[in-house]
């Protein structure tokens, strides 16, 4: 779901323009491709890691819940988490740190929360399961450890994914943006979030790689998915209902499959970028762990 108080920030006050509301590949997508990208790793990766791919899957789903009402201050911050509107940058170059990216918008009087924070979001996931992942190293037999690494590589996975779902990353999120910025509710976002659902994943063409520069790959996948927007609003005719099945051999299901491979191919890379970097942290000496 999204929703999201959207605003600007001028030199004299907050001026409220939208309120906009959509889900990220539903849940069961979310669970679908992941299990995927669990399939899909070399044997480098750790053991368990694979093992625990129904745990994985399970809290890649768990991003969502973060953001019921029931919940206010966890729902404010998380909201922002789940999109990159990136026309509101105005070609703008993102910074690879949150902060410098909160003070580049303060510069170009827009508050940071109506642009969103997914980069940074999947970054820190990413970095978070890397400490993980450096512990187990240090502590392989330690299974709270292990359990800790399941959990983070979930709620990382939501946020890859949802950088791989073309509506995520525009102000054009459910309907072509009105003038006044609002969103017309047209119900093709629930649509698309629909798609992954109906397909099967299989993880058999994904093959993962390690990135060099892990903010450049984030912003990359992000922007590969919103050069995709227009053709989703090619598609929007053909979309089925989110309950409707999936048409065979149709545009739409191949545009649904390349997607679905998209969000595979980006979790599982992201999984080994956190092994792989994860070789290189030296834990401090202060900082000690049971060995099982």
């Amino acid at each position: 779901m999204r929703n999201v108080k959207r605003f600007c920030v001028p030199a004299l006050g907050i001026v409220l323009l939208a309120v906009g509301v959509a889900w990220g590949w539903y849940g069961t997508g979310h669970q679908r491709a992941t299990r995927s990208a669990c399939k899909a790793l070399p044997g480098a990766m750790p053991t368990f890691f694979a093992a625990g791919a129904d745990t994985i899957a399970h809290c890649a789903a768990d991003p969502d819940l973060f953001r019921l009402r029931a919940n206010p201050a966890l729902r404010d911050a998380e909201v922002p988490t789940h999109f990159f509107d990136l026309e509101l940058l105005g070609g703008a170059k993102p910074p690879a740190k949150r902060s410098a990216y909160v003070a580049l918008c303060m510069d170009k009087e827009i508050n940071p929360a109506k642009v969103g924070y997914l980069p940074y979001a999947i970054v820190e996931w990413t970095q978070r399961l890397t400490i993980a992942f450096a512990e187990h190293r240090k502590w392989p037999g330690n299974p709270r450890i292990r359990a800790k690494c399941l959990v983070y590589a979930g709620l990382l996975s939501h946020y890859a994914q949802d950088a791989c779902q073309p509506l995520h990353t525009t102000i054009h999120y459910d309907g072509r943006a009105k003038a006044d910025g609002s969103s017309p509710r047209s119900g093709v976002h629930a649509k698309v979030d629909a798609l992954l659902h109906k397909l099967k994943a299989t993880g058999k063409a994904v093959k993962p790689a390690a990135y060099k520069d892990l903010f450049a790959a984030v912003i990359g996948q992000i922007r590969r998915s919103h050069k995709l927007v227009d053709r989703v609003y090619e598609l929007a005719d053909k979309l089925p209902a989110p309950d409707d099945p999936l048409p065979a051999d149709s545009p739409v299901a191949a545009f649904a499959a390349e997607r679905l491979s998209a969000a595979e191919q980006f979790t599982a890379s992201l999984y080994l970028t956190a092994w792989t970097n994860s070789a290189k942290v030296e834990l401090p000496d202060w900082h000690k762990r049971k060995a099982n």
